[in-house]
């Protein structure tokens, strides 16, 4: 009996140790591998010097050399900081000098310009027989943080998905290139022509996820049907109102109808959101759907319907938040910006928050039409395709 025991407790030990090793190796697997990969990619972007065109430099010395209080009409106060910059530069050419040394001459608060420090590198431009700093060289973050995303999808993810995921996102960048470049060359209707852009979108985006299914296209008509009905509900109430108490010429960098490119940007973040509403009710019903059979249980349209919008519910607060969070995050710097130079909450209102608002609602409206428009469409098109299926046998 004795004997049994020790067995039992040396095959408990053994199991255990088995786990700890494959629980190492997971970790290794899933997590520090990106990590690895992108401390590397981050390694050798930073030695990437001899593919600019531009002088590259890095910075081996920056001593604060004044800082002083400046002030506004408003009473703002700042702090004007000057540095003596000593930058080495790591791809001079001919007779480029290797050693620069440079003044920079900024805030603290960096609202006009950059503290830099040491080891930072700059890229650098010549400009009437003297050197200046056009910007930080910022490619090694970027690419590492890339390869760590790309790193962790592959992860976590299986191999095939990923690839898809990724050829969509490049296809759909290839896309907005294309329509960005026609819009430039021709000036068609920009309404028409980003509306297309955002069907195809959604048909490549749903195609390369999910698939030639019958929840893809079910999912792809619900975003396209929301979408149409939540824009043409957002144009009539605008139309009838006279664009009353919206402000499209506050639209930043626009040299286009205002209204139109306010409208092309709130209908592909619109057509996003929807896209996961309507993604997620689908998927659900669906996998509702497969119990249903493997459980031999008959559901009537009703009860999908039902199940359906209990799905949405649980979506639209989550979304609309999200989105809510979004904007807020865009606006506070020029909130913060409008408050301090002296400006009113209700000019604020007008200049910077009118739009972001605006879209933020449309948002909205468009994550709750698509729980009803969803559950309903995809709820008759299972019964019925159930229905052929019994009337077949």
């Amino acid at each position: 009996m004795i004997c049994h025991k020790k067995i039992g407790l040396k095959f408990i030990v053994l199991v255990d140790e088995k786990r700890k090793v494959m629980n190492i190796k997971w970790i290794f697997k899933k997590m520090l591998l990106p990590i690895i990969f992108a401390i590397v990619a981050f390694f050798l972007v930073s030695h990437d010097q001899f593919l600019y065109e531009a002088p590259v430099g890095k910075i081996t010395v920056a001593k604060t050399v004044s800082s002083h209080e400046v002030s506004d009409d408003f009473q703002n106060k700042d702090r004007q900081v000057t540095q003596e910059l000593s930058i080495k530069v790591l791809n001079a050419k001919g007779a480029e000098p290797g050693n620069l040394n440079l003044k920079n001459i900024t805030t603290l608060s960096q609202t006009t310009g950059q503290i830099y420090r040491v080891g930072q590198q700059v890229i650098l431009k010549k400009i009437s027989g003297n050197y200046q700093i056009v910007t930080l060289k910022r490619d090694a973050l970027i690419v590492g943080l890339l390869v760590l995303f790309i790193g962790f999808v592959i992860s976590f993810e299986r191999f095939r998905a990923s690839i898809f995921l990724f050829l969509s996102l490049v296809l759909n960048l290839l896309y907005f290139v294309i329509v960005i470049a026609l819009n430039v060359e021709f000036n068609p209707p920009v309404i028409l022509l980003f509306g297309l852009l955002s069907v195809i979108f959604a048909a490549s985006s749903l195609l390369f996820v999910l698939g030639p299914t019958k929840q893809m296209l079910y999912t792809f008509i619900t975003t396209v049907l929301t979408t149409a009905l939540t824009f043409s509900i957002v144009l009539f109430v605008l139309k009838m109102t006279g664009n009353s108490g919206i402000h499209f010429e506050y639209l930043d960098y626009v040299t286009q109808n205002p209204s139109e490119f306010f409208f092309v940007g709130t209908m592909i973040s619109v057509l996003g959101a929807i896209m996961d509403g309507t993604g997620d009710i689908v998927a659900g019903l669906f996998g509702m759907a497969r119990q249903n059979k493997l459980n031999k249980i008959n559901m009537v349209r009703k009860d999908y319907i039902k199940s359906g919008i209990s799905i949405g519910q649980e979506l639209i607060g989550t979304l609309t938040n999200v989105l809510f969070m979004i904007f807020m995050a865009e606006t506070l710097p020029m909130t913060l910006l409008l408050l301090r130079n002296g400006n009113s909450w209700s000019y604020i209102a007008t200049v910077g928050l009118n739009l972001g608002l605006l879209q933020t609602i449309i948002s909205a409206i468009g994550i709750v039409l698509a729980v009803p428009i969803t559950a309903v469409f995809t709820s008759f098109a299972l019964t019925r395709s159930h229905q052929g299926k019994e009337s077949s046998l």
